[in-house]
């Protein structure tokens, strides 16, 4: 998929499905939605990775519209922040960060008051909760382990925001307690070496790569772009590749 540059007039992301918009960033949010919906066609991916190679692809951003853009539809939809670094999904669905992860895991609250509702249909959300210094005593232990097993039973997705595969160690983590990775890169701006270093890290964790997103479209710096100025959509599968391996 590829999803338009962001304004850099904002300086913010945002949720733009379930607006009443018809963009064709919509409609990208949309298709890789129905990717998603393909791909569990069996249902044996519900819990879906974001990762990205760097920092500042996109990945919160993509996360969270997935997350409506799937709510729409009438499937109940959990969206988690995993990334403890730099948490930022909690600004997206406008929720408190406070009672999150941190607090859940020092036995401080329960599971049913750190699931957060949103205005979003469907959807609700994990923060973060407190600073968590060391996120490798959390993402291995059992608890944090029974907690998305016990999740996946009470959503039909969940989707965890994580943080940069070429900046924090995390992913090697998450991979084992996700069904598989949407991967993100920033059009014109994430160099092939980086892409290249991040797909063989998840792959030497054992995680399974579902596709490629493109984000930040710009036009100007797309030499198949048509004239018209129609948005190109991409979706690879790495399925094969995995299996040649």
């Amino acid at each position: 998929m590829l999803f338009k540059k962001k304004n850099k007039k904002s300086g913010s992301s945002k949720i733009i499905v379930g607006g009443g918009s018809n963009s064709n960033a919509v409609e990208a949010y949309n298709r890789l939605r129905d990717n998603v919906l393909y791909m569990n066609a069996d249902g044996k991916v519900k819990v879906i990775q974001i990762e990205s190679a760097v920092s500042g692809e996109g990945k919160t951003t993509v996360a969270c519209n997935l997350a409506v853009s799937l709510g729409n539809i009438g499937n109940k939809v959990l969206v988690v922040d995993l990334d403890f670094h730099r948490p930022h999904t909690h600004r997206l669905f406008k929720v408190e960060k406070e009672n999150g992860i941190a607090e859940y895991m020092l036995g401080n609250v329960e599971i049913e008051q750190v699931i957060k509702k949103t205005e979003y249909e469907n959807v609700e959300i994990i923060t973060r909760g407190a600073e968590i210094y060391n996120a490798s005593v959390i993402l291995v232990s059992k608890k944090f382990k029974d907690l998305i097993s016990e999740l996946r039973d009470k959503y039909d997705y969940i989707i965890l925001d994580c943080p940069p595969v070429l900046q924090v160690s995390d992913f090697i983590h998450i991979s084992k307690i996700s069904d598989g990775v949407l991967f993100l890169s920033h059009f014109a701006s994430t160099t092939k070496t980086q892409v290249s270093e991040a797909i063989k890290e998840l792959r030497a964790s054992g995680a399974e790569i579902l596709g490629s997103v493109f984000t930040m479209y710009d036009k100007k710096k797309d030499s198949t772009a048509d004239d018209a100025g129609r948005y190109h959509y991409y979706y690879k599968s790495y399925t094969q590749d995995n299996d040649k391996k």
